[in-house]
């Protein structure tokens, strides 16, 4: 990566190293005013790139690279590239064909396009969120915000939380908690912040557990979907962020022995995000149960715990 960013500094020196004749890009006189405004962006895109750890910020598959909404969708960005060259470098990194850099003519942003309908915007959630995301909403958009009862009342159960004081002790909870209530012929639903952690959890599963019992959903673009219509007896499905939001799972065969058990695995960036996961679970007035399994670690390193 360092050859590559010595490269596009072209005539420019670096401290601490001499840049061969070689690794010089000759620039035609009427892209170098582009280039030098670029140089700095590549710079920090190359950067990035060297950070951006694969089945988090992207995935890599079938030789395209493919930006990940971890933290807040679980969706894998199919038709979306990143600018200023973290595209390419991506490639470069995974000794992948580089395409051409993409740039933005034209911009409109969410707020500026619903602005344009002033009065005549209406929308429906079934998480508005905090009363401070609440606050927002009304402020930005000039909106009222009016809730809806419930048709039935909700059958849910939050059990206690658990921090686990490392990786290998949460896994080891996670994986137990699952088993338990998934051997009372229920259904559980483990959420993960990100594809790697759906992949490890997923396959620590398959080792302890009965085979053929352990669904993993981590990618919108695979038709993974089909997999997880319906939840049976004692099935466990593991999945990304997309199984939280907008996922109706049927859980008419596991309903008269408590409906399904929702496992979410990371502290949620909001409010909202935390009610879309459990919000699979006792859907329509039935029943069901969900509980977070957190890593002490990683809350350390969201200054949710302290140090000492």
């Amino acid at each position: 990566m360092r050859d590559y960013i010595l490269a596009l500094t072209s005539d420019k020196i670096i401290e601490g190293f001499d840049i061969k004749p070689e690794d010089k890009i000759k620039v035609p006189t009427n892209f170098k005013e582009f280039v030098e405004n670029q140089i700095p962006k590549w710079v920090d895109s190359a950067i990035t790139a060297f950070y951006y750890q694969e089945n988090i910020h992207y995935v890599a598959h079938a030789g395209v690279i493919k930006p990940v909404d971890y933290s807040s969708t679980g969706i894998v960005q199919n038709s979306t590239n990143w600018s200023n060259g973290l595209h390419q470098f991506l490639q470069i990194k995974h000794l992948l064909k580089m395409t051409s850099e993409t740039f933005t003519t034209n911009f409109l942003s969410n707020m500026g396009y619903f602005k344009r309908y002033s009065n005549n915007l209406f929308g429906l959630t079934g998480t508005l969120g905090s009363k401070k995301a609440q606050d927002v909403l009304s402020n930005v958009y000039n909106v009222d915000l009016v809730n809806i009862p419930n048709l039935r009342q909700k059958q849910y159960l939050e059990l206690p939380s658990i921090v686990a004081i490392n990786e290998l002790k949460w896994l080891e909870e996670i994986c137990n908690r699952s088993i338990i209530e998934s051997q009372k012929d229920r259904g559980t639903l483990i959420i993960c912040e990100t594809i790697a952690h759906a992949k490890i959890i997923s396959e620590k599963l398959q080792d302890k557990y009965r085979k053929g019992a352990v669904k993993l959903y981590d990618m919108n673009n695979m038709n993974q979907e089909k997999d997880i219509e319906k939840i049976s007896k004692g099935e466990i499905i593991v999945a990304t962020n997309l199984a939280g939001r907008g996922t109706d799972i049927k859980t008419d065969e596991i309903e008269e022995n408590g409906g399904m058990h929702v496992i979410v695995t990371f502290m949620p960036s909001n409010q909202r995000v935390e009610e879309q996961a459990f919000g699979r679970t006792a859907r329509q007035g039935k029943r069901g149960t969900g509980q977070m399994i957190l890593n002490a670690l990683n809350l350390i390193g969201l200054g949710l715990i302290p140090l000492n």
